[in-house]
């Protein structure tokens, strides 16, 4: 929307994460993309799988159709994805233990994204958009806590100002930065 280029900004911020995470002595960071080339959704989920990785964080800009929409949104695997621990009564706590464990990294999800949006809604206020379960396809492929933030609107002349200023851009990688130091820690 007018010049904003959503793989200019969220490399950017990517990069910045990254910079900000440099001396973190128990995080590496891999990107799944880093330059002008597109990347699958499935190779970006085998990536990181084939990495081993310990959460995953999908960056970008959104739009709307109307200029209002404004803020970040947060999305996180949903819930209702997932079946009940298939052939055990009801109850069973052998049952409730396994279906925990297959569960875990949801859970984790929910967790990592309730500190990230803490950490962005000074930086970038939320409008009453926040934390959402979503059944997005790259999210359903993950045993990992997985993430999906929308940095922003495009399409919303206040959040376009802000996407393409640099300011802005580095401390919303430091949140994100800050972010996933707490949630190691």
């Amino acid at each position: 929307a007018r010049k904003v280029v959503e793989k200019d900004i969220t490399l950017s911020i990517a990069t910045l994460v990254k910079r900000n995470l440099e001396d973190a002595k128990n995080v590496t960071v891999r990107f799944t993309r880093m330059g002008d080339a597109g990347v699958a959704m499935t190779d970006r989920v085998g990536a990181a799988i084939k990495a081993q990785a310990d959460l995953f964080i999908s960056i970008h800009v959104n739009a709307g159709f109307e200029k209002e929409a404004a803020g970040y949104e947060l999305y996180f695997p949903g819930f209702g994805a997932q079946e009940a621990a298939k052939g055990a009564p009801k109850g069973e706590s052998a049952a409730i233990v396994r279906d925990m464990v297959r569960t875990k990294h949801l859970n984790e999800s929910v967790r990592f994204a309730q500190i990230l949006q803490k950490n962005l809604d000074p930086v970038f206020p939320r409008q009453a958009r926040g934390l959402r379960s979503a059944p997005v396809p790259i999210l359903k492929n993950f045993t990992i806590p997985a993430v999906i933030l929308e940095t922003g609107f495009a399409t919303n002349p206040n959040d376009r100002r802000k996407l393409q200023d640099e300011s802005v851009q580095a401390s919303v990688a430091k949140a994100i930065a800050d972010s996933v130091r707490e949630f190691f820690q």
